[in-house]
Parts: C-alpha cells; sequence; structure tokens
C-alpha cells in the first residue's frame, strides 16, 4: 500500500503537550512500518488551525493540505495516514470538504488513534 502522512499542529500549546509535529511524524513512520505501508511523503500545516476553511472557494485553506491534493493528483496513493482524525478537521464542514477532496483521488484516511480504539474495542470481551 502506498501512503502519505499528514501532520498539522495548530498552536504552540499543542506542540509542547502530545502533538508536536515530530511526535505525529515519529508515529506515522513506526505504524507505516508496522502495518507494511509504504510512505511515500509527508505533509504539515503549523500554526494553522483545523477548522480553517476558504468559505467563498469551499476549500480546505492550508498550505500543506493544499501540497497534498496536489501530489495526490498526480501520484497512486491508497491512504492518507494521520495520528487522529482531529489533525485533518475540527469542524463538520471542514470534514465533509477533506471527504470530498479525497474522494475525488479514490484516497481514503487510516488515523492510527481511532483505529487503535477500534481494535482495542473490538478485542475485548
Amino acid at each position: 500500500m502506498n501512503v502519505i502522512g499528514y501532520i498539522r499542529v495548530s498552536t504552540q500549546g499543542q506542540a509542547k503537550d502530545g502533538y508536536s509535529l515530530a511526535y505525529q511524524e515519529d508515529e506515522i513512520k513506526a505504524y507505516c512500518e508496522a502495518q507494511g505501508y509504504t510512505l511515500l511523503r509527508l505533509f504539515k500545516d503549523e500554526g494553522i488551525s483545523g477548522a480553517k476553511v476558504d468559505e467563498e472557494a469551499l476549500e480546505v485553506d492550508r498550505i500543506g493540505f493544499q501540497e497534498m491534493l496536489e501530489y495526490l493528483s498526480h501520484h497512486e496513493v491508497d491512504y492518507v495516514v494521520t495520528l487522529n482524525k482531529s489533525r485533518l478537521w475540527r469542524s463538520d464542514i471542514v470534514k465533509v470538504l477533506v471527504h470530498r477532496e479525497l474522494k475525488k483521488f479514490g484516497v481514503d484516511i487510516r488515523s492510527i488513534e481511532q483505529t487503535a480504539a477500534i481494535q482495542y474495542s473490538q478485542e475485548r470481551p
């Protein structure tokens, strides 16, 4: 599976309290290695809200996210891997826009924390 990673922090506090760019990058690399995924590239947005949207154009207004979409238009990718879906969106409208854009390229999302929570709940008796 060919995948790309996406990381984002919106505040300095987030960078210090466990969701730093380096932490997210390390987690994505480890997850991809464990799953046997080929991590092609990592995209990042630093200091940008997950709710940021250009309301007139109806698109996610983040440079790293837009670079990721441009990359997807020229490369075959199976998944976007992120630590948590909150790295991709923080509002319902952004969630809809993210899904709309990724659907154009036939790409799905793999969220490390949400996947782990689902697996844990399925393993419990």
